[in-house]
């Protein structure tokens, strides 16, 4: 069974694809907290950059957002045959104010990407002011095909353009005229609003987190749906009458019940243990991450070239899941088991390209070097799970990795949830002390111990090993002895 399980019911957001159990994806809020592609700015022009034909765009955000001239309105729309020679200057000025949306989120040092090409997306079409083309789905045979392009062409006016995706097929004409006015109006609408409005700022926001991530899940193919907030339970219900949307009511989390959080725990090891007895080792550094692969306790039973090479397809099939997992990007060397033969160099790097093509972020698996390191790069979409959830360790000065003070506090919460039904009053937990100034930070526990009706103590430890240790449930009066004989 293929299901997607949403933990909602606390305030980190998390969402995980289960296939039999094994987890197939994982998205967490951490990694999109300031969740923006999609979202639209009224931004103003910082910097241009002749020399890139591209600009620098304050919208409002801690980065300045990066827009390539090919993704201005003014260069599109313009009828200069020889507008590809012409300077910067004549497509965007500094200090001018442009409409944007950002396309891809920031990622490290690197701001968001963004483009003048508005889009507003829903299930059946995406609607682009200023795009000037219709295309259909290729999965809608012909001549339904062509029919909807002969429609999309009629309803254009001026510079829009129209993408109709396979689920329009099951709708009417009159209801895909009716969705296009109403996208044609909201357009309008934003448009009015930015007149008079100050630069930089928000004009709209995109789809949510668990919005975006529910929809991927039903594209790609589930069983169910299962959710622990019964708001959202009832919002999905609403918004999908056709899916099997189940609520969890269990007290314990519903990513332990699942048996997700230990999958995810396992995502933050260096080592990965192969079913042969083999494993492979995960490196990531601010420039790439390297993998080696190691025979470890597998011997073989047949010769050694035949091992080495049974090692190595075991290997490229589970680093291309914990790529996916992980979500790794940029460039990514693999040292496999040395390979003197030069056709199991081949047939190990053919089966690695055979498994990125399955990978939904592009891959692209570039060869062996001479020094017969698999080197290949796969797209950056978003922060690795890695580094969401870790912080370089304090004690060993950054040689390695400890689980952040926010990601620790999520944990704490979802710990505390858990114990929501118990009869106890109180409990006392022990964390560190930037766990603690995090956990009180903008009314967090306080907020916690309304919604659980309880008393929550926390007291600081030295342990960096644990990210928490919950100490006791029970009384205030029992706790407050535990916590003052602890000081």
């Amino acid at each position: 069974m293929k299901a997607c399980i949403i933990n909602a019911a606390t305030s980190s957001k998390r969402i995980a694809v289960i296939n039999d159990k094994a987890l197939e994806k994982i998205y967490l809020q951490e990694q999109s907290e300031n969740q923006i592609i999609g979202d639209i700015y009224w931004g103003k022009v910082v910097k241009v950059l002749p020399h890139m034909q591209a600009a620098f765009i304050d919208i409002g955000l801690s980065m300045n957002g990066f827009i390539h001239r090919n993704e201005l309105v003014s260069y599109q729309q313009s009828e200069n045959p020889h507008k590809d020679q012409q300077p910067m200057s004549a497509f965007i000025r500094e200090g001018e104010k442009v409409l944007v949306q950002v396309v891809k989120e920031g990622i490290g040092t690197k701001g968001p990407k963004l483009t003048g090409i508005i889009e507003f997306s829903s299930d059946e079409l995406v609607y682009l002011p200023h795009g000037n083309y219709v295309a259909v789905s290729k999965k809608i045979a012909e001549p339904k095909r062509q029919q909807w392009k002969q429609l999309g062409e009629r309803l254009k006016q001026g510079m829009e353009g129209f993408l109709f995706r396979t689920a329009i097929a099951e709708k009417s004409e009159a209801a895909v005229q009716h969705e296009i006015k109403e996208l044609q109006e909201k357009y309008e609408r934003l448009e009015r609003q930015t007149q008079g409005m100050k630069a930089p700022t928000l004009v709209s926001k995109g789809q949510d987190f668990l919005e975006t991530r529910v929809q991927a899940a039903l594209q790609q193919g589930i069983d169910g749906i299962v959710v622990d907030d019964f708001d959202l339970y009832q919002h999905l219900q609403t918004t999908y009458p056709n899916s099997s949307i189940e609520y969890y009511k269990g007290n314990e989390n519903i990513f332990s019940f699942y048996d997700v959080e230990r999958q995810i725990e396992k995502l933050l090891k260096r080592i990965v243990w192969l079913k042969s007895g083999g494993y492979i080792v995960i490196d990531e550094t601010e420039a790439m991450t390297v993998v080696d692969v190691n025979t470890g306790k597998f011997s073989g039973k047949d010769n050694i070239r035949k091992t080495m090479l049974q090692t190595n397809m075991e290997a490229a099939y589970e680093l291309s899941k914990q790529m996916q997992l992980r979500h790794l990007g940029g460039m990514i060397l693999i040292d496999f088991i040395n390979m003197p033969h030069k056709e199991d160099r081949t047939e190990v790097e053919r089966y690695m390209k055979k498994l990125c093509e399955q990978d939904e972020v592009r891959t692209n698996v570039v060869g062996f070097t001479e020094l017969g390191i698999l080197q290949l790069t796969r797209k950056k979409v978003r922060n690795s799970i890695g580094s969401t959830l870790t912080m370089p360790c304090e004690v060993c000065e950054g040689t390695g990795k400890m689980i952040d003070s926010k990601t620790a506090a999520f944990q704490i919460e979802r710990v505390i949830w858990e114990h929501r039904g118990a009869e106890e009053e109180a409990i006392w937990i022990e964390t560190r002390s930037d766990v603690i100034n995090e956990m009180k930070a903008q009314g967090f526990l306080n907020a916690l111990e309304e919604m659980v009706k309880k008393t929550v103590y926390l007291t600081p430890s030295d342990d960096y090993t644990n990210a928490f240790v919950l100490r006791q449930l029970g009384s205030n009066e029992q706790i407050q002895k535990r916590v003052s004989a602890s000081i």
